[in-house]
């Protein structure tokens, strides 16, 4: 397996949903699609996964779409939400994107972690769980950690955020990629509160991939 950039480390939610446990609002079982299923190459290595509206009972962090853009400098997903009307009213909780690049190798490579008011770090992965690399930890001595990033919607009302990852050797390669996302939403900021019961929302189902998306010039 390749090495891949870490972001800095972050607190107990992101812990809990690297076990992917409680209260699942979508089917469990996992889903996988061969080579066969890929996004065909004519779609110029981009491609968009749509995801059932409105199913789940807390609508902030229902995904709506994820847009994948394979490009041979970089890997770019966005996942896009319903919005909110203020700007910042944001939830608490997080948003994780899994990525696989070996088909011969169950489950993914890579994630990508993004917890509300914490951090946001990429890493290597092992059994769906984020395995931290201490040279990798912490901007500015983790030497690809410049290489991942967070992107959102200008207006900051939670209508999208985006990962981006540059392919370069030592830190991220892949060609063809396909992802599975998840977000879990733990409560509100405003005023702040928290959940009984975390909301979980899949791409289809709890690690389900997307079909191949290939990379392109």
């Amino acid at each position: 397996m390749k090495t891949t950039p870490a972001v800095p480390l972050v607190g107990a939610i992101a812990l809990a949903i690297l076990g992917i446990a409680p209260n699942v609002h979508a089917a469990e079982a996992s889903v996988s699609h061969s080579r066969a299923e890929s996004v065909t190459a004519a779609q110029l290595g981009r491609a968009s996964f749509a995801d059932d509206s409105a199913d789940v009972r807390k609508p902030k962090l229902d995904i709506r779409e994820v847009r994948v853009v394979n490009r041979a400098d970089r890997l770019r997903v966005r996942v896009s939400f319903p919005g909110v009307a203020e700007t910042y009213a944001f939830p608490t909780g997080a948003v994780i994107v899994h990525l696989d690049i070996d088909e011969s190798r169950d489950g993914p490579e890579y994630g990508h972690f993004m917890d509300f008011w914490s951090d946001y770090r990429f890493a290597p992965t092992t059994d769906w769980a984020e395995q931290r690399v201490r040279a990798w930890s912490h901007s500015p001595e983790g030497r690809c950690v410049a290489d991942a990033g967070v992107r959102s919607d200008k207006q900051s009302r939670l209508r999208w955020f985006e990962y981006v990852v540059v392919k370069r050797d030592g830190c991220f390669e892949a060609d063809d990629v396909r992802v599975a996302v998840s977000t879990v939403n733990t409560g509100e900021l405003r005023p702040f509160r928290e959940y009984r019961r975390p909301v979980w929302d899949h791409l289809t189902a709890r690690r389900a991939w997307t079909p191949w998306v290939p990379q392109t010039d």
